[in-house]
């Protein structure tokens, strides 16, 4: 793991274990200090986690934590879930380009790598990069601007991004992985052959997952908030 992803780690769980909660000024110069890194990959770490929704960034003031609950979360993806399966509908009855074709099946290629050796050699930034493309890749694929600028409003929303899937916390589940890349394999096959209804299908669930996960996780830690500070009031 590089030092970007460590900070990137630390600072998430610090975030979605409200350590550090919203809102809260987080300035490039504290996360240094406080983790005692180089500006370099606290910078990147910053960004990545901007990128995720869980941080704001707003010129000449820096970046803010999000303030975010499970439930708004779970709505998050409810609909991302929709919009990304109607996009799967949308590009299986139209069909899929060569090009289209290629670049999906890249990316399910990739993600068998990843995992090929039970994770050994795994690596979160290609990870991260394959699931953005093999999302993205449908989405515009699908041909609907609409459809397009409404999931790209979504996915600014706190942990809705294509890169949050699967990659909460500090170790990755690779149980969690390994069904993320069964989802898109089989999300690949109903494509090609132009099982509409399958490949929407597909999609709403390997995105309701996700978003499970993720709220589960976050409700846990609003429960392990709240649990500290009636043990305090009995001692």
């Amino acid at each position: 793991m590089t030092l970007a992803e460590r900070a990137v780690e630390m600072l998430r769980d610090a975030i979605l274990s409200g350590r550090l909660p919203g809102p809260h000024a987080l300035t490039e110069r504290l996360v240094v200090e406080t983790l005692g890194m180089s500006r370099t990959p606290v910078r990147a770490a910053l960004q990545t986690l901007a990128n995720e929704g869980l941080l704001s960034y707003e010129p000449h003031r820096g970046y803010s934590v999000r303030q975010i609950t499970a439930e708004s979360v779970t709505g998050a993806y409810q609909v991302r879930g929709v919009l990304e399966g109607l996009a799967c509908h949308q590009l299986a009855e139209a069909g899929l380009s060569k090009a289209t074709i290629e670049t999906l099946g890249a990316c399910v290629r990739l993600g068998q790598e990843l995992l090929a050796d039970g994770g050994a050699s795994f690596r979160h930034d290609e990870w991260r990069e394959m699931n953005t493309n093999f999302h993205q890749t449908i989405a515009r694929a699908a041909g609907n601007e609409t459809l397009l600028e409404t999931l790209s409003h979504v996915s600014r929303l706190p942990l809705t991004s294509f890169n949050t899937i699967a990659l909460i916390g500090a170790t990755p589940d690779f149980k969690l992985l390994e069904a993320a890349q069964a989802d898109h394999e089989q999300i690949f096959i109903a494509l090609v052959s132009g099982q509409a209804e399958r490949a929407e299908t597909r999609m709403k669930e390997h995105i309701a997952v996700a978003g499970a996960l993720i709220a589960k996780g976050m409700a846990e830690g609003e429960q392990h908030r709240s649990r500290p500070v009636a043990g305090r009031a009995r001692r």
